[in-house]
């Protein structure tokens, strides 16, 4: 049926909340959970926003979305970046990783992302 929303099941990884709990723990990333929310929500509707990294060769089933960190108020485009990974036989997503842009030495390689997906969602 065109136009039904499909119920997905979001699961974070380990390694996405050790991510939230290393921003958590600096002050300028308290408002993560809320900046974060209507993505999450987004996902559990099926709605599968943002970029599909394609270079993985993991099939399509990974996107990289921005999203705002309303505590330095600087927009998506110097915010987060959320890396997730989608089951659709299973009706799964996987939360692969967060990071802020500007935080160069916690941004993954692709083949750090790759590493991860196979460890969590392979």
């Amino acid at each position: 049926m065109a136009g039904t929303i499909q119920i997905y099941e979001v699961i974070p990884t380990d390694n996405f909340n050790d991510d939230i709990k290393f921003y958590i723990k600096k002050k300028k990333f308290t408002k993560i959970m809320k900046d974060i929310e209507s993505i999450l929500e987004e996902l559990s509707n099926g709605i599968f926003n943002g970029d599909v990294i394609a270079d993985l060769h993991l099939e399509n089933n990974t996107y990289k979305i921005r999203s705002a960190n309303s505590n330095t108020k600087e927009g998506k485009s110097n915010g987060y970046r959320l890396i997730y990974y989608v089951e659709e036989l299973d009706k799964v997503v996987f939360l692969i990783t967060i990071y802020y842009k500007k935080d160069d030495n916690r941004v993954p390689t692709d083949s750090e992302i790759v590493e991860l997906i196979k460890k969590y969602c392979l």
